[in-house]
């Protein structure tokens, strides 16, 4: 494989990474939850299990976001090539 295509893979999974992990760790883990509470608040119908539930999502939606791209980051950094810069004896 050459390294133009190793690099464009390397690209993509760290696209999509990211990208993957602003969906659902920013959007599924955070934002709705802080919907689902402000939803339920206005309207009367706020549980103590839904406020719970939804309070447990938004604080693990960061270590959601951080382990989806350190993953894709681990396996992009294996067709990044940093043969180049290793130490030759």
């Amino acid at each position: 494989m050459t390294k133009v295509v190793q690099r464009v893979i390397a690209a993509i999974l760290s696209t999509v990474g990211s990208l993957l992990a602003l969906y659902i760790g920013g959007y599924w883990m955070f934002v709705r939850p802080l919907y689902w509470i402000y939803y339920y608040f206005t309207n009367g119908g706020l549980t103590l299990h839904i406020l719970f539930i939804s309070l447990l999502k938004i604080f693990l939606s960061t270590t959601v976001i951080g382990g989806i791209w350190i993953i894709f980051d681990i396996a992009a950094s294996f067709f990044r090539g940093y043969e180049d810069y290793e130490e030759h004896d």
